[in-house]
């Protein structure tokens, strides 16, 4: 796949990957802000926690559904069309979206913003990976895709925050158009009619089995992120969720085991390696979520202004960079992956355990720093190379579908390490804060000076009755913030010892497949 047949000729051969990577960052941006850290951006755009997870999710679904497909666009379309095609559509969609405040109609926009999303900037990363005349184009191609999409949040989240503070929020959306029409004016002037693969008629698409994953992908994800909202199956709602998830997703595997042209191919699932990257992705996820829980205590208890926690944040921002070269490092040195993730997963987990050290009333910055970095840098140094563990297991022909598995297994790893959090910090919440009411001595002297000062601090301002009112109410959020802090000192703790338990598993797990092997 040569240059020359996507570029126009008078385009200089140095300019090109500048201008590929110019034409993906909007792809990239769009990207982002579905990765976005959904409890900490609710913080500061006035909505609820899990209307804000569901819209990433519905994106995210429709992203997933749109890869058993994606290929035969490219096959039907010249690049340059389709390009062309699916920026503009962007551009509709984004400036509809800044028309309406209607949620039902932003729902909709969103759902398709996922397809459309990954048809405008999937092929461009294969072009780049062909245009770098070095053996290890595949590794620097996915380093900086994947690096951005681990880092891509905050800068997205950042966008969000000088728009409020400046404007509207709006002005976001108009920032991610400008970038797509700087793409695609790229697309209009640079690129020529010239196909990269041949032409294949666009039919059997097998659209009924993308139908039956979307339902369950969506029904999944109301599952998890509104079960504790509705009280799980107490409601209905959640019920019938939960069963059109089970049942939709067995119709799907019937329908492609039946199927004389399938969208998924089940052997993928043969490989030992997929299975056992499914279930590194599915704890590196998890491990991933309790960050939240840590922004959610930098406002709530340590009442660090949200504009405060997004600079801090960009620490581990350096350190997932740092991490992303240092794996990027190690591949190219063909550093066995079992290494690679021992040194990954036990960074993470150091990281960590010195959080749940830092759950205290009052903590400073430069304590939280030190472990924000480290825990970028384990995250960055095991993402790359646990893509390539997975995608290099299979024949080149399939490997489509263990991409296909990872992108799944991210969705339903985020949404469930979301209900993990949610849930755990509710049920252990409620635990200690019920304990500490229960435990508490009025005729304790530091209850006692602690309930005066309060009282004659408020009774200076207020009436009697009002300053008891407002004393009591100060004293439960008091001991409600030092629920939580409790609560996640147990959540990290033990987040703590499933990464040492991986990392033991990655220790043990060749030499005792060695010892079966020559019994």
């Amino acid at each position: 796949m040569e240059q020359q047949t996507i570029f126009n000729k008078w385009v200089p051969k140095k300019l090109i990957i500048p201008i590929l990577v110019m034409a993906l960052f909007p792809h990239m941006m769009l990207l982002t802000i579905f990765n976005m850290n959904s409890t900490f951006t609710a913080s500061f755009l006035d909505l609820e926690v899990d209307d804000l997870q569901f819209l990433f999710s519905l994106a995210y679904a429709a992203i997933v559904c749109s890869l058993f497909v994606h290929v035969r666009f490219f096959h039907f379309f010249n690049i340059r069309n389709l390009l062309l095609f699916m920026t503009s559509l962007n551009i509709l969609i984004l400036f509809g979206m800044t028309l309406t405040t209607n949620t039902q109609l932003i729902l909709v926009f969103r759902f398709l913003q996922g397809p459309l999303t990954l048809l405008e900037g999937s092929i461009l990363v294969p072009i780049i990976m062909s245009t770098l005349n070095t053996k290890h184009a595949r590794i620097i191609a996915y380093s900086c895709l994947y690096g951005f999409m681990l880092t891509g949040d905050k800068f997205a989240t950042s966008m969000v925050k000088f728009a409020i503070e400046n404007y509207d929020h709006n002005m976001m959306v108009y920032v991610i158009m400008s970038f797509h029409m700087i793409a695609l004016a790229i697309y209009l002037f640079l690129f020529n009619q010239n196909r990269m693969f041949p032409k294949m008629p666009l039919y059997q698409l097998n659209l009924g089995g993308i139908f039956l994953m979307l339902i369950s992908l969506i029904s999944g994800a109301f599952f998890f992120v509104y079960g504790k909202k509705f009280l799980w199956f107490e409601s209905p709602l959640i019920l019938t969720a939960f069963c059109l998830m089970l049942v939709f997703g067995g119709m799907f595997i019937l329908h492609q085991r039946s199927a004389k042209r399938p969208l998924f191919h089940f052997e993928v699932f043969k490989s030992k390696r997929v299975l056992l990257g499914i279930f590194i992705f599915f704890v590196f996820y998890v491990m991933r979520s309790c960050m939240s829980n840590l922004y959610q205590v930098m406002g709530m208890v340590w009442k660090w202004p949200w504009e405060y926690v997004l600079q801090i944040q960009y620490n581990n921002v350096i350190g997932t960079i740092a991490g992303v070269l240092v794996a990027a490092f190690m591949l190219m040195k063909k550093v066995d992956f079992k290494i690679i993730f021992i040194i990954g997963f036990t960074l993470l987990s150091i990281s960590i355990l010195w959080f749940s050290y830092l759950f205290s009333p009052d903590t400073s910055t430069e304590a939280v720093i030190p472990p924000l970095f480290l825990e970028g840098v384990g995250q960055g140094i095991v993402f790359t190379p646990l893509v390539l563990f997975m995608v290099g297991s299979v024949h080149p022909t399939i490997s489509g579908n263990v991409s296909l598995v990872g992108t799944a297994m991210r969705f339903w790893s985020t949404t469930i390490g979301f209900s993990i959090m949610q849930n755990a910090l509710l049920y252990l919440t409620t635990k200690h804060q019920f304990l500490m009411t229960k435990n508490l001595d009025q005729t304790n002297p530091i209850f006692q000076e602690e309930w005066n000062s309060l009282l004659n601090k408020n009774s200076a301002s207020n009436l009697s009755n009002e300053a008891e009112i407002i004393s009591t109410t100060v004293l439960k959020t008091k001991l409600y913030n030092q629920a939580l802090l409790v609560s996640n000192i147990e959540v990290f703790r033990t987040l703590f010892v499933l990464g040492i338990f991986l990392v033991l598993l990655f220790v043990i797990y060749r030499p005792l497949k060695n010892r079966l092997l020559h019994r």
